[in-house]
């Protein structure tokens, strides 16, 4: 019966490892961050959509600004 080999390229290995320890220290962090956060409370939760729908706005004004100086298709 063979042995089953599985090698990686060296940058898919530096990938990997990067991905790794990004996903660790994110989770750390974050960990950290709901460790010494206030509790959200539903005036927080209301100021944290307030802000998704003020962002979301940006979004589409910066979007509609862009097509608005975007050169006509002169074909």
């Amino acid at each position: 019966m063979r042995s089953f080999k599985f090698s990686l390229s060296k940058t898919s290995r530096i990938i990997l490892i990067l991905l790794v320890i990004n996903i660790a220290a994110f989770s750390a962090t974050k960990s950290i961050a709901d460790k010494y956060s206030p509790p959200n409370t539903i005036e927080n939760e209301n100021k944290n959509l307030n802000y998704i729908e003020k962002g979301w706005q940006i979004v589409n004004w910066s979007y509609n600004l862009l097509k608005y100086f975007k050169k006509p298709n002169t074909g």
